[in-house]
């Protein structure tokens, strides 16, 4: 048997961050939203193998030439998911949209760190430049569109999954600048075959 539910979402718009290095909290840091009520907290065994989670992201980014963006998902203080570094496009732009999608499965449970996820997903938006391409101009006429992971699919760090875990975005720039930011719209996180929350 198995079911879905959404087990977060955001109400309104996050923070716009800028200028940090620094895998940054998107629901959490600096000036508290109520974006914050997205970051919760999974109960005991709530991963179940073959679940999985979809995480659904909307947002404004800004950009120069030559910065990157990597996004994570930590389960409690782990980094479960951590993409390859998304490239941008060599003419800047201020909070353009762009639309992500992460998701994860649970290859394994346990303790200590038994438990692990396979991710995978993508990125689209006008600043994003298509994997494994050199950096190009904005695509004022459509979308580029990225892989979040360009490598051989393999599992991601392992955690504790018999314990309560909170579930993070976080997100970080290859280049600390005023113009490389992000700024989430929407967040949606919809859980299929795993505990109810």
């Amino acid at each position: 048997m198995s079911y879905g539910q959404i087990i977060a979402t955001i109400p309104v718009a996050g923070t716009l961050y800028n200028t940090f290095t620094t895998a940054k909290s998107m629901l959490t840091s600096s000036t508290a939203t109520e974006a914050s009520s997205a970051f919760i907290t999974l109960p005991p065994n709530f991963w179940q193998r073959g679940g999985y989670l979809e995480i659904d992201f909307m947002a404004g980014m800004s950009w120069a030439s030559g910065n990157t963006m990597t996004f994570t998902i930590n389960v409690g203080s782990v980094a479960a998911f951590v993409s390859d570094a998304i490239k941008v496009t060599t003419t800047g732009g201020t909070t353009e949209p762009c639309h992500g999608r992460i998701v994860l499965t649970c290859r394994a449970q346990g303790n200590g760190t038994l438990a692990n996820l396979i991710g995978g997903g993508f990125i689209e938006g006008r600043g994003i430049s298509p994997a494994g391409a050199t950096a190009g101009a904005n695509y004022a006429a459509g979308m580029g569109i990225a892989s979040l992971k360009e490598g051989t699919p393999a599992v991601g760090t392992g955690f504790d999954s018999t314990v309560a875990n909170t579930l993070d975005f976080l997100v970080t720039m290859g280049t600390s600048s005023a113009s490389n930011g992000f700024q989430l719209q929407q967040y949606v996180v919809k859980a299929w075959g795993n505990l109810s929350v």
